[in-house]
């Protein structure tokens, strides 16, 4: 993705939050953007193909949850981080 359409992306909130429910193919793995964290420039993928267990707050099994990525697509000076690199949309480029 070019850096102008990164930074056009990054500069409107409603464009970055469209962006959940897209499926994408991020090191070689199918995840789809489960949620947007902007105030932490977060993005949170989670895998519809592989399920990891969670922990309760004492550290035991708990439960199964999809797998997830939790990946900073901005740096503090608010450019594109490498992450941008590794993601290819499923359904499209932006």
């Amino acid at each position: 993705m070019s850096d102008q359409r990164l930074q056009a992306l990054f500069s409107n909130v409603d464009e970055l939050r469209a962006l959940v429910g897209r499926e994408v193919r991020y090191l070689g793995e199918n995840y789809e953007i489960t949620d947007l964290l902007a105030d932490e420039d977060m993005l949170i993928l989670s895998s519809r193909q592989h399920d990891d267990v969670q922990e309760d707050c004492f550290g035991r099994a708990h439960r199964i949850v999809p797998k997830q990525q939790h990946l900073r697509f901005r740096d503090n000076t608010g450019q594109p981080t490498a992450v941008w690199e590794e993601f290819a949309f499923l359904d499209g480029a932006l």
